[in-house]
């Protein structure tokens, strides 16, 4: 019995000790961190069993770890290549940047050359710059995770003071309700006029090249490209625009300009842990039908290279004058999109309606979606249809009062046989020349004298109203339709 209990004594004498060893040498243990919160936004209702998956999913990955500038190293600049040692006054001269990241985290890298954003950007000296007391110093930007920065000096070159015939200047613009379609234009500028005149060249082509492999061919100095296919695998992508303006020689006038664009679905994975549904909207702006329907075409598509399941749907109606607050409506995902399963391409396509009759106080109704991708990531999207504005009369619209800009609006009315015309009509046929006779002939008359008390004296119109459905009620005055009444982007 004595020994039993001395070797009892023993046995717990030891316990202690490695107890206390183990307590001593061991850190505590940490407890994780609660998950965040969800994203701020409507409550929508409970979701339902998730759809039965055509595969097998995977274990659920965990999300992306958001960038911290504490735990990112700046990058590093590889070479800055300069395309040109010596150039003219006034001539392209691309700068090209390469670069990296030490953490392996070269997703995040963005450019800024000398100013302009973009990896490969076109740069343009003046000799009145370079002749300054104190020149500014060109240099690069590379921006990594977290937003750390490394700065480098362009290597120096000439600029020369000798003529280039012509300058191609290209000029970029995103597409209104739109978030990747962008109009591009081209304009060749003599380099001793500031005016767009080219002289004896006459152009014949444009051989465009967007700088993701698509290129196009217009016989006008114009084009639209949609840059919705590119990859999202990175928070920017770079674009290399590039034409080449023919004439009646072999020799063609060479335009570039840069685009950095962000990719919103990489930045909501990345920062967020989001997979975002996109959407591109047919027709652009909403449009009224002859029975009072709004009908809106919209498709959804993901980046994932699996399916995504939509397990809630909830619409929100706005009202002109609510008398109590919005109430999300839940609805069947599948009688909205037609499915509950997005798959990877181009998506789905289907309608959605607004009866702006049935419902006259009803402006718009916004749909929330929510899913899981294959992997257990969130998925997340929205989109609206709403009624259009009304349209322009004399008495909404605010007047015109610049003469040519008037006389433009009235040609655009009478080409398009319109009764009103958008800012759009107005770009388009401008860079069609539609308005080049107008023009001319308001550069050759003289400026309007002013009167006694300061005020100029009335034009008078150079022509009369356009007859037929251009035609407004009243005589042509300053109240014309103003061609800034397009629908406000959703």
């Amino acid at each position: 019995m004595k020994r039993r209990a001395g070797a009892a004594t023993l046995g717990v004498l030891g316990v202690a000790v490695l107890v206390a060893w183990l307590w001593g040498d061991t850190p505590a243990v940490v407890p994780e961190p609660p998950p965040p919160p969800s994203k701020p936004g409507p409550r929508l209702s409970e979701p339902g069993p998730a759809p039965a998956s055509p595969m097998p999913a995977p274990e659920p990955e965990l999300s992306p770890e958001p960038p911290s500038a504490e735990a990112s190293a700046a990058p590093i600049i590889d070479e800055v290549i300069v395309e040109k040692s010596e150039v003219c006054e006034g001539e392209e001269n691309l700068i090209t940047v390469r670069a990296h990241t030490p953490d392996g985290k070269d997703e995040f890298l963005h450019y800024m050359v000398d100013g302009k954003q973009g990896q490969q950007v076109p740069l343009r000296s003046f000799l009145e710059d370079e002749n300054e007391s104190e020149p500014r110093p060109r240099e690069v930007r590379v921006f990594g995770r977290g937003n750390t920065v490394t700065v480098a000096p362009i290597p120096p070159f000439v600029v020369k003071k000798c003529r280039l015939p012509l300058v191609a200047w290209v000029n970029t613009r995103l597409r209104a309700n739109t978030w990747s379609e962008f109009e591009l234009e081209v304009k060749l500028i003599e380099k001793t006029s500031s005016e767009s005149m080219v002289g004896d060249f006459e152009p014949r082509s444009y051989e465009w090249s967007f700088g993701d492999g698509e290129t196009a061919i217009t016989q006008v100095p114009y084009v639209t490209h949609n840059y919705e296919g590119r990859k999202q695998d990175s928070q920017f992508s770079n674009f290399l625009v590039q034409v080449k303006v023919y004439g009646v020689t072999d020799e063609p006038v060479v335009g570039r300009t840069s685009l950095q664009l962000v990719n919103p679905a990489f930045e909501d994975l990345a920062y967020k842990g989001v997979v975002t549904l996109m959407l591109q909207l047919t027709p652009r702006f909403p449009e009224l039908g002859d029975d009072g329907v709004v009908r809106q075409k919209v498709r959804l598509f993901h980046n994932r290279d699996r399916p995504v399941f939509i397990h809630n749907a909830v619409v929100f109606k706005h009202r002109t004058a609510p008398t109590e607050p919005v109430a999300p409506k839940p609805m069947d995902p599948s009688s909205l999109l037609g499915t509950s399963v997005i798959p990877p391409g181009r998506g789905v396509e289907f309608e959605v309606r607004l009866d702006t009759r049935a419902e006259q106080d009803v402006f718009s109704e916004e749909y929330s979606l929510e899913g899981k991708d294959s992997q257990g990531l969130p998925v997340r999207g929205a989109f609206s249809v709403m009624r259009p504005p009304p349209k322009p009369t004399k008495e909404n619209s605010n007047p015109v009062v610049d003469p040519l800009f008037k006389e433009k609006i009235l040609a655009a009315r009478k080409i398009l046989n319109r009764p009103y015309v958008t800012d759009e009509d107005i770009w388009r046929l401008q860079r069609e020349g539609r308005f080049a006779e107008l023009e001319a002939r308001f550069r050759a008359e003289p400026a309007p004298q002013p009167l006694a008390d300061g005020h100029e004296a009335p034009k008078a119109p150079t022509e009369p109203p356009p007859p037929g459905p251009t035609s407004t009620p009243d005589t042509v005055d300053d109240r014309t339709a103003e061609p800034s009444n397009k629908p406000p982007s959703r």
